[in-house]
């Protein structure tokens, strides 16, 4: 809807019309006319003001139907129009609203869409490209890869004036997704032919490896955030063993400097190395700079327990700023992993006879962390909802020697939940006392019944036995 709202906002501030909140009547959409009876440009933008704002009520209140019916007012009066100024301004709203339409209504075909993006594409022209690339992620939804490569095959060859030249950024996203499609029929044909031993020399998957590979590599040595593309080429290199062309291509993407930062580079990197078991010092080099990029990356745990294990201290004393910064992160405060490798950088401090440094990275901290983890009212919250987390924190605080009243409630919620517990397994005791009672009645109430049974076997026998 922020798109209409832009569209809405081109449109100068004309007055409105009695007629917009009459919603069930027609648009006039050639209303307003200059004085020899043409359509003018403002006489476009004050009806069409008009339609925009019943497709945008009919769109929240969800009345696809009746949207459908002013869109089509609206793009018949962008094919009456001949103006390229307005047609160009207009054509991306156009594009999107049609869409969001067409999604949304219940009889809608896969050739009303394809109809609907052929319209679109030469309904003003600076976004064809745009269009091509849309048209082709809907008929990669539908299962259609081959139109889909058709799509991206025009968009690609697309050549108009000077707009061509400005969508450069489109061209180039146009062909990666080219090879992105390659990649997927290689997807394909590898799960049919993976019951075979002659997959990797498979001739047609080979070609398809090259053109794919050919494209990918082209595209993710650019700078940019090539995300998926390079996932996808490494996939690739991974079916056919190079681990060294495949860590080429990561260390480029992470540590080249025409890049812009991406976190998620390093996260490749390291999550290749590490399956590859590479030496520790690797893995923590590619650790540090992701923790430069995003301090509060899940991987920052695993850092810790990296630098943990090469026994030296100024590792450890790395470790415990990485544990102690984390928790400063209000989606790591309450989280248990977080809090558990903190103390157990504290208990290996403690064990080293170094509880000096703590202390100190802890005093120059603490203003923050009372107000953050050890308030009162953060107390009662975790004695509530988590007393396992409270527990640990307050195992944080004898450490370093401070009993607060956060302490105090700790041990409290403690002692609840020992008694708890204790009445917890009381009731269980006496529950299966009951249930074993109630067993042994049961028990005893049958083998009454079978010696009663018994007996009256005995005495109908006696009965017949007796003259």
């Amino acid at each position: 809807m922020d798109d209409i709202e832009a569209e809405l906002s081109i449109a100068h501030d004309f007055p409105e019309d009695e007629t917009t909140n009459q919603f069930k009547k027609p648009v006039n959409l050639h209303f307003y006319t200059d004085d020899k009876g043409v359509h003018t440009t403002v006489s476009f933008f004050r009806s069409n003001r008009r339609c925009l704002k019943r497709i945008r009520d009919a769109m929240l209140l969800h009345n696809w139907q009746e949207a459908a019916v002013y869109y089509n007012s609206f793009i018949q009066s962008l094919e009456a129009l001949d103006g390229k100024e307005t047609k160009s301004t207009a054509s991306e709203i156009t594009w999107r609203l049609g869409t969001e339409i067409l999604r949304h209504l219940p009889n809608a075909s896969a050739e009303d869409f394809n109809a609907l993006y052929e319209q679109l594409k030469h309904n003003g022209t600076t976004n064809f490209s745009k269009i091509c690339l849309e048209h082709c992620f809907h008929l990669m939804l539908s299962g259609e890869i081959e139109e889909a490569k058709r799509q991206l095959s025009i968009g690609e060859s697309w050549r108009y004036g000077n707009f061509s030249i400005a969508q450069g950024n489109t061209k180039k996203i146009i062909h990666a997704y080219s090879g992105f499609l390659d990649y997927l029929t290689l997807c394909e044909k590898k799960s049919s032919a993976a019951a075979t031993d002659e997959a990797s020399s498979n001739h047609e998957m080979l070609r398809d490896f090259r053109q794919a590979s050919v494209t990918l590599k082209d595209i993710i040595t650019q700078p940019g955030v090539w995300d998926p593309f390079v996932l996808s080429y490494i996939n690739m290199l991974k079916f056919y063993d190079d681990e060294e062309g495949s860590l080429q291509i990561l260390e480029n993407y992470a540590y080249n400097k025409e890049f812009p930062n991406n976190p998620n580079a390093h996260v490749y990197l390291y999550q290749f190395l590490k399956r590859h078991d590479a030496p520790p010092d690797k893995l923590i080099g590619s650790l540090r700079i992701l923790r430069t990029l995003v301090p509060s990356h899940e991987l920052m745990l695993e850092l810790c327990s990296l630098l943990l294990y090469t026994s030296l201290m100024s590792d450890l004393e790395e470790a415990l700023t990485i544990s102690m910064d984390l928790l400063e992160f209000s989606s790591w405060k309450c989280d248990i992993r977080a809090w558990s490798c903190l103390l157990n950088i504290m208990k290996i401090f403690k064990e080293k006879k170094c509880i000096e440094t703590v202390k100190k990275e802890w005093d120059a901290r603490r203003p923050l962390w009372f107000s953050l983890h050890f308030r009162s009212y953060i107390g009662r919250k975790d004695m509530a909802e988590n007393v396992s987390l409270m527990k640990i924190k307050r195992d944080v605080l004898r450490v370093v020697g401070l009993y607060t009243e956060y302490y105090k409630m700790a041990l409290k919620a403690e002692k609840m939940a020992e008694s708890k517990t204790k009445e917890c397994t009381a009731r269980e005791k006496k529950k299966r006392m009951k249930e074993k009672k109630k067993k042994m009645e049961k028990k005893t109430k049958k083998e009454k019944k079978k010696m009663e049974k018994e007996k009256m076997k005995i005495e109908k026998k006696k009965m017949k036995t007796t003259p």
